[in-house]
Order: structure tokens, then C-alpha cells, then sequence
């Protein structure tokens, strides 16, 4: 049994991210042997805290066959509603982060409203939201950047524990925690797989896949917003015009996804292996600026990355489409579609 889970590890997409992030470390520590020290592990523990709580709606929902593009819009209007609502009237930013969470998941509703009831197409729906949202942003702001003074709270943002991991990351690797269990060891983890792999088969086991997709927009919203809120105490500002907006850390987690071994048609997937995505490619971006690359090099890869991703995804779909005798997405027949295209 030992020997058999052996195999399975060294198989996996946490082994083979493992490997390619310790290819990308030790070439980085050769070229610049003095990159590594607690300045540049914290800057790079930092970088991954936003791009990794975006996994925990950008991987379920993905797993379901849906997909939301409005994430970082969505972070970006939590994040202004935050700061202006905090400076506007003084409240504990406890409860102002609150309101800007209930915010994100009620526009997660409306998002889930359009592609679940209507049955509209869930890639389109969201990012006509994410244009209205980001609107919605600039207008509140005037594209002006908005400082936050709540230093009870960005001074979070600036605890290390043990004088090396950020507070934030730790909350951020609680979170792939707490929603690694969820979709491994809860019913409601099974059934989004389930739904994600074969509505039908879903139905007929008497899951609602309508419910279960509603509440993971719900959740979308929301995780967002936390993202976003976050973001401002490491920025101590709001800002619409650039930031995250700009960064479009959701797509880096979609990316990130993919890597780990999400498939992009659903019904397939682990936290894990996702968390091992951002790992590298936030690793990469790092080493890229520590060996003083030009910033656009990040981008180019991050293409490269999610073509080679989504090419193995199709590969692997197909092979198991024509293992079940069916054909596959491409082909006219009655496999898997695009997340958002499918009837629910």
C-alpha cells in the first residue's frame, strides 16, 4: 500500500510543480546567490497571499465547469468600498470588511442569478460584470487613489512570524487548508466534483447541481472581496485604475489552476496541486525580477504556462473521453464543453 501511494505522489501534480519549483530555485540561487535571505522570502511569501485566497473560488467553480472572470473586478469594488466606507464613517474595519464581504457575495448571487437560472453563458455573464464592476470602481473614485488609515489593520500586513512568514500568509494557507478538506472529505466537496464531471450522473444521484453552482459564485464573490480587502492594507490604499485591477490576480489563480491538475472542463481536481501552481509561478515572476529581466518577460510566461496547461488538459480529456468510447468536446458529440457553455 506504501508503494502504491509512493507511485501515486511521484505521478502527481504536486510532485512534478515540487520538482519545477526547485528548478526554478536553484537556477535563480546560482545566477544570484544572494537573493535568498528573510527580506526577499517574505516579499515572495507576500506576493502569493492575494493569487492563492483567489484558488478558493477560482479552482470550485472550475471543478463545477463553470468559470467567473470577474474576480479582480470584484476585489477591486470590495477593496474601494472598504476604504471609502472606513474613512467615510469610522466604523471598526472589522465591521466594514464585513459589509464589503456581504457586498461580494450578493454581486456572486447576481452573477450565479444570470448563468444558473437564465442559463446564460457563464464566461460571458462575468465579464460583463467585471466591466460594470470595474466602472462601478472608477466612478466611486474618480480613478484617484484612495489611502486607508486604518493602521490597526494595515499594520498586519507588516507581522512576520518567526521574523520571516507574513501574517496574511498564514491566513491564506489556513484557508487552502480549511477548503482542501471541504472538496476532499465533505459530501458538498463530492458533489461539486461530481456535478463538474456529469450533470446528468449528478441528477440522477440526486444532487442539485443549480444549488451547488449558486452557492460557489456566492463563494466567488465573496473570497474576492476578501482578497481585495487584504490587498488594501498591504497597498494602505484603494485603487481602481491599477493594482489588482491591472495585475488580474484571478487569472494568475485560473493559470495556477490549470498547472496543478484543475481541469479547465471540470469534474477533476486538488487544492493542492493548485497551491503548488501559484507556488511556481510566483516563484518564477520573482526569480525573473531578482536576475533584473523586464517585468513583461512574467507575462510572456504566464501565456506560455496556460497554453502548455490547457494543451495537456485537452490531451488528457480526450484520452479519457476515447477510453469511454465517447467523443470528445471538439467533435460534435456529447462531451465535455467550455464551464459556462453546458445547460445546468
Amino acid at each position: 500500500m506504501n508503494v502504491s501511494r509512493s507511485r501515486m505522489f511521484l505521478r502527481s501534480k504536486v510532485f512534478q510543480l515540487l520538482v519545477l519549483s526547485a528548478i526554478v530555485f536553484a537556477i535563480t540561487t546560482l545566477i544570484s546567490p544572494g537573493w535568498v535571505n528573510p527580506h526577499n522570502i517574505r516579499r515572495l511569501m507576500d506576493n502569493m497571499v492575494i493569487t492563492g485566497i483567489f484558488l478558493t473560488a477560482v479552482a470550485p467553480l472550475l471543478m463545477s465547469g463553470v468559470i467567473d472572470f470577474s474576480g479582480s473586478s470584484m476585489a477591486v469594488l470590495s477593496q474601494v468600498i472598504f476604504v471609502m466606507l472606513f474613512e467615510a464613517t469610522g466604523l471598526p474595519w472589522g465591521l466594514v470588511a464585513l459589509i464589503a464581504i456581504i457586498c461580494g457575495g450578493v454581486i456572486g448571487l447576481i452573477n450565479a442569478f444570470f448563468v444558473v437560472k437564465l442559463n446564460l453563458m457563464a464566461f460571458i455573464v462575468t465579464m460583463a460584470m467585471a466591466t460594470v464592476l470595474a466602472g462601478i470602481a472608477s466612478w466611486l473614485t474618480r480613478n484617484v487613489i484612495t489611502p486607508l488609515n486604518a493602521t490597526s489593520f494595515t499594520d498586519l500586513s507588516t507581522i512576520w512570524v518567526f521574523d520571516i512568514i507574513p501574517v496574511f500568509f498564514i491566513f491564506f494557507a489556513i484557508l487552502i487548508i480549511i477548503y482542501s478538506w471541504i472538496l476532499m472529505k465533505t459530501t458538498f466537496g463530492r458533489s461539486v466534483i461530481m456535478c463538474g464531471g456529469n450533470q446528468t450522473a449528478a441528477r440522477l444521484a440526486g444532487l442539485n447541481p443549480k444549488r451547488i453552482r449558486t452557492i460557489l459564485f456566492i463563494n466567488s464573490g465573496m473570497i474576492a472581496s476578501i482578497a481585495g480587502i487584504l490587498h488594501s492594507a498591504q497597498t494602505r490604499s484603494a485603487n481602481a485604475s491599477g493594482g489588482l485591477g491591472m495585475n488580474m490576480p484571478h487569472m494568475t489563480a485560473f493559470i495556477a489552476s490549470i498547472l496543478g491538475g484543475v481541469s479547465f472542463f471540470g469534474g477533476s481536481g486538488a487544492l493542492a496541486g493548485a497551491f503548488m501552481g501559484v507556488v511556481l509561478i510566483e516563484l518564477l515572476a520573482y526569480a525573473l525580477l531578482v536576475m533584473g529581466l523586464p517585468a513583461a518577460v512574467t507575462g510572456l510566461l504566464n501565456g506560455i504556462l496556460l497554453l502548455v496547461a490547457m494543451t495537456i488538459d485537452q490531451v488528457a480529456m480526450s484520452m479519457r473521453m476515447k477510453k469511454l468510447g465517447l467523443k470528445s468536446h471538439g467533435s460534435g458529440g456529447g462531451g465535455a464543453v467550455m464551464p459556462g457553455t453546458a445547460k445546468t
